[in-house]
């Protein structure tokens, strides 16, 4: 087992070293239930079962109050507790008792998401990476996507076009199309799409 070889508070976080190396944050209420002592051997998984059944109910109160904002993804909630300083097993607990009470569903929420993104000038890619980085799976991404087709996307690509040009308008038409090409491909867009929608608006 390693060594506790450091204790640290910070803006309410309790900061544990082990052997030299920063293992574990909690917060300080719960760590004022489940304490350690610098220099004593600690076996860190059994520590942290014990610090979160100490945090279960405050932390899944914290992650009803979150979703009471809006709706989130399960990435975003363990991020949000992890952040606030609940170990993993308690952030891995609600998450799992959040789903199980239909709390959270990434599925629906990539739904939800994309049916508000698809009326905004908005690219395919650039949803997809939106998804991505709320820890929407593969899976639940695709079944999202359905709002996205070929029209859709010309339409979006079409507006967004619309708004950009002002931009470049004043500049040689080679530079304003090249411009409004990269503008476009930036917000997502696909080819087909920007080719499209800047003949059109370079008309």
């Amino acid at each position: 087992m390693a060594v506790v070889t450091g204790i640290q508070e910070k803006r309410g976080l309790v900061e544990i070293a082990l052997d030299g190396v920063t293992a574990a944050r909690v917060r300080r209420v719960h760590y004022e239930k489940c304490p350690v002592e610098i220099g004593v051997e600690l076996d860190l998984d059994a520590y942290l079962d014990r610090v979160a059944a100490a945090q279960f109910s405050d932390g899944y109160e914290a992650a009803l109050t979150s979703l009471d904002f809006c709706a989130r993804s399960a990435r975003e909630i363990a991020n949000a507790l992890r952040r606030k300083g609940y170990v993993e097993p308690c952030v891995q607990a609600v998450v799992e008792r959040l789903r199980e009470n239909g709390l959270i569903d990434d599925a629906r929420y990539a739904q939800r998401m994309a049916e508000v993104q698809s009326g905004r000038p908005v690219g395919l890619y650039a949803f997809k990476r939106k998804l991505r980085a709320k820890g929407i799976s593969d899976d639940d991404a695709e079944a999202a996507l359905s709002a996205f087709d070929d029209e859709q996307q010309q339409a979006a690509a079409l507006t967004a076009a619309r708004q950009l040009y002002r931009k470049y308008q004043d500049l040689p038409e080679r530079e304003a199309r090249a411009k409004l090409s990269q503008a476009l491909a930036r917000r997502g867009f696909g080819w087909d799409a920007i080719e499209s929608a800047v003949d059109e608006v370079m008309e």
